[in-house]
């Protein structure tokens, strides 16, 4: 005669082999299905800012003087601008959502950075460099220029080439 606990598996254990089945194709699924994943990181993610840069300079000779922190918050980056030159002292003078939501790194002057201060188009004044990755991880760089009629800035594309004359 055989007895019920001769068997290979006991109930327990069977069980436990159906939930863990279980739990894997419910983790396989959601890691497939974008919409599901993105909101189970949703669900995790903290809703807190990070300064993750800051660069501090004269955007001309002449001013102003400002400080621009690089902040990702939740799945965004964004830009912002302080003045410190203000009677008021530090004033928010923008904000300047990026695009992309990866934080990227280049080399200027040898050095890697994320975040820039740096005269690109070499007219005697700075231009916040940022760059960025999107989605399938394609680099960015975005440019703002000091627009002194407006106090504010715009974003500009990278400097072209001359072209050849003839």
């Amino acid at each position: 005669m055989t007895s019920k606990t001769d068997s290979a598996f006991s109930k327990k254990e069977i069980l436990l082999m159906i939930g863990l089945a279980i739990v894997a194709m419910v983790v396989t699924t959601i890691a497939v299905i974008p919409n599901l994943r993105n909101s189970v990181k949703e669900l995790f993610s903290s809703d807190s800012r990070t300064v993750i840069a800051k660069v501090t300079g004269n955007l001309t000779p002449q001013g102003p003087q400002i400080t621009v922190l690089k902040i990702h918050s939740k799945n965004t980056l964004e830009l912002e601008v302080y003045n410190l030159t203000g009677a008021d002292g530090l004033t928010l003078m923008a904000k300047l959502p990026l695009a992309e939501n990866r934080d990227g790194y280049f080399t200027l002057k040898g050095n890697s950075t994320n975040l820039a201060l740096t005269d690109v188009d070499g007219d005697g004044s700075l231009e916040i460099v940022a760059p960025t990755f999107d989605d399938q991880m394609v680099p960015r760089l975005n440019i703002f220029k000091f627009n002194s009629a407006t106090q504010g800035f715009d974003k500009v594309s990278s400097p072209e080439e001359e072209a050849p004359t003839k």
